[in-house]
């Protein structure tokens, strides 16, 4: 990438995002952070399995952005509760990430992640079965917690990119 593609990334947090993420380095943080990261990302799993759209209001932005596959963006918290809310009334879901990569920018962290999830229509029908993958994008609030600002996912199938 050349210096003038590199500014079009802009400053503050883009610039160093783009900046590691092109000199391919893995910036380790601290292992509280990991840890943090890890419970929040636990619990977004949970709400969704348990069809408990409350708990997003902890671990979501109050601004935060959501892009589903197919769908347009989903902007704050309360919309992206609502968008749960109207998914789970026709399915049962289970949400399983089965990797993640985390890399710590100072307040901002970014994960790519994978996972799995099958919906199970609740008035009969075909599951659905998927195989899923995406990017987290974290931010440090306030108060020192970790909550998610973006999230972006898609389908695909495993072993097709190969």
């Amino acid at each position: 990438m050349n210096k003038k593609m590199m500014v079009v990334l802009g400053s503050g947090v883009g610039l160093s995002l783009g900046a590691a993420l092109l000199a391919g380095e893995a910036l380790a943080g601290p292992q509280e952070d990991l840890a943090a990261i890890d419970a929040v990302r636990a619990m977004e799993a949970a709400s969704i399995n348990e069809g408990d759209s409350a708990v997003l209001a902890k671990i979501y932005a109050a601004d935060a952005e959501s892009v589903p596959p197919g769908e347009p963006a989903v902007q704050g918290v309360d919309a992206l509760a609502a968008w749960l809310d109207a998914m789970i009334a026709d399915y049962e879901v289970n949400l399983e990430y089965t990797a993640s990569d985390v890399k710590l920018l100072g307040d901002w962290a970014v994960e790519q992640y994978a996972g799995s999830v099958v919906m199970t229509p609740r008035a009969g029908g075909d599951v659905v079965a998927e195989a899923v993958r995406g990017v987290h994008v974290y931010q440090r609030d306030a108060d020192g917690n970790w909550k998610i600002a973006h999230d972006i996912w898609n389908y695909y199938v495993p072993g097709a990119e190969e």
